[in-house]
């Protein structure tokens, strides 16, 4: 039979295991981060960009039953990764805070928005790896306002637990870093694959053409 000493003991032990699962699986944090600039040749166009409020102001928050809460302030990020990447994708590449304001020798708009962001923790899937993504939509008009194309932009990023081995900060840290890589793959499909979207493709090409 246990002692009532011995009883008490694991029950102590048996709390503090419980505050260290709760601390290490709960995360809230600002999503801090740079975006390295993409090292391509611009196309030949002036493009015009617009960030709606809900993209630069994102908050992620999700309660996961027996897991914890958890909150990604994604503020500014988005717009960060977007404008980095539209300055070295276009010749000329300006933001603009309303359509009305755009100018005249710019070929076009194109406007991000933020459709959905979903994370993943080792402990739903018995996996090593905490996993974001993150679904954009993006928008493409010309100068009169007709709408080119519009297509989704899908972000994936990962981080295994094993690399954060202090216990209260796990769930946060890697979280960070996989959003974080979620931004970068989201950089480097624009930076790739932007021109080869076939309305895009055709629309540079007409452009090309009538200023030859």
């Amino acid at each position: 039979m246990y002692s009532t000493i011995s009883i008490a003991r694991h029950g102590v032990v048996f709390v503090v295991l419980l505050l260290l699962t709760a601390c290490g699986t709960s995360a809230k944090f600002r999503l801090d981060f740079t975006v390295p600039k993409p090292v391509i040749s611009p196309l030949p166009i002036y493009i015009a960009t617009y960030f709606p409020p809900q993209l630069e102001t994102h908050i992620y928050e999700e309660k996961i039953e027996n897991l914890g809460d958890f909150r990604i302030d994604m503020t500014g990020a988005h717009k960060v990764l977007f404008s980095t990447v539209f300055d070295s994708l276009f010749e000329r590449y300006i933001e603009v805070e309303n359509f009305q304001d755009v100018p005249s020798d710019m070929h076009g708009i194109i406007s991000p928005s933020v459709q959905e962001v979903q994370i993943t923790l080792p402990q739903q899937t018995r996996s090593d790896y905490y996993e974001v993504w993150i679904r954009y939509q993006l928008q493409l008009w010309d100068t009169s306002g007709q709408l080119i194309h519009s297509w989704p932009l899908a972000a994936y990023g990962k981080a295994n637990k094993n690399n954060y081995p202090t216990l209260s900060r796990a769930s946060a840290a890697a979280l960070h870093d996989a959003a974080e890589f979620a931004l970068r793959d989201a950089a480097a499909s624009m930076s790739f694959y932007f021109a080869k979207e076939p309305q895009v493709q055709s629309w540079i090409d007409g452009i090309v053409e009538s200023s030859s």
